[in-house]
């Protein structure tokens, strides 16, 4: 993808000190840059199913993004995006030291409102050691504008606060929190090992939201996964799937939407959208459309 450099220019009247401070608000609004880090470090939590459903919301909202799938093994983000949202989805490697400053390398030199990273499975101690070593969250804020918003998807044992609690320890008070509770695992009642937890606690001072992925039928799932579709496409005829595929597929996304309205800003809904004219989707109706990459390659 070329250089992204987009200039904007926002007049403001020296002699009307209201339309000033309107103008100057406009310009924080638009200026707002989200990295959203969703984390599990236990496998099989629905850390992915969460993260790609995260990014068809994106997708669906047209939001000038770009993500990162992280899982070297099992790559889902980037599988199920790759042939119809191209370019939206990189690989990175965060194992191997040094390898994840491509990322860094990456933000610098172009300009994404919003970013997603999904982390593999037992990243956990690796991630710290990178976050440790380029002192991330403060080189993303002082250099790159960007907030942090630390996803955790979590189960009903006892190791999602072990995990929240090692997360707190090093991100502390320089990231925003997430918790999502998968109910795949059962009623939200059912956490309770998370529920009386004293990081809990800790992190609901410090503005933790937490929202709930609904739990979609194993043969939708498998449908999607064995077709390597995204949600969105699951939901349509156009992909070969069953009207009760369908149905329950988009009923699902139209219920995640909802239950992920409690930390809309902290998932960065409230980002820059593309203009009219650009589109993640490569076809749409069996046009071409002008991607991203045009976009990039215009304003460079």
């Amino acid at each position: 993808m070329a250089r992204t450099n987009i200039k904007r220019n926002h007049p403001m009247s020296l002699h009307n000190e209201q339309q000033q401070q309107d103008n100057q608000q406009h310009q924080v609004e638009e200026k707002t840059k989200r990295l959203v880090i969703v984390t599990g470090d236990k496998g099989g939590v629905g850390k992915s199913t969460f993260s790609r459903g995260l990014l068809q919301l994106y997708i669906d909202k047209n939001l000038f993004c770009i993500a990162y799938d992280a899982d070297q093994r099992n790559n889902q983000l980037r599988r199920h995006h790759e042939k119809f949202n191209t370019g939206l989805v990189r690989c990175i490697n965060v194992f191997d030291r040094g390898k994840a400053d491509q990322l860094l390398i990456d933000l610098e030199a172009e300009t994404f409102p919003l970013v997603l990273l999904d982390l593999p499975a037992q990243s956990g101690g690796v991630f710290e050691l990178f976050v440790k070593e380029l002192s991330f969250f403060d080189t993303l804020a002082d250099e790159l504008g960007y907030r942090v918003t630390m996803v955790s998807v979590i189960n009903r044992l006892r190791d999602s606060v072990n995990i929240l609690n090692a997360l707190h320890k090093y991100c502390e008070n320089k990231v925003d929190y997430v918790v999502v509770k998968n109910l795949f695992f059962g009623d939200k009642e059912k956490f309770g090992r998370y529920d009386v937890s004293t990081i809990r606690e800790i992190l609901l001072g410090k503005g933790l939201v937490e929202v709930l992925i609904p739990d979609l039928i194993d043969y939708c799932y498998d449908f999607i996964d064995e077709n390597d579709l995204t949600f969105r496409q699951a939901s349509s005829k156009d992909f070969g799937s069953l009207l009760a595929v369908r149905a329950r597929v988009k009923s699902w996304l139209d219920d995640f939407e909802e239950k992920l309205k409690p930390d809309q800003n902290l998932l960065g809904f409230n980002c820059e959208q593309l203009p009219k004219g650009f589109s993640h989707t490569v076809k749409e109706d069996g046009t071409e459309k002008a991607t991203v990459d045009d976009k990039a390659q215009n304003a460079a």
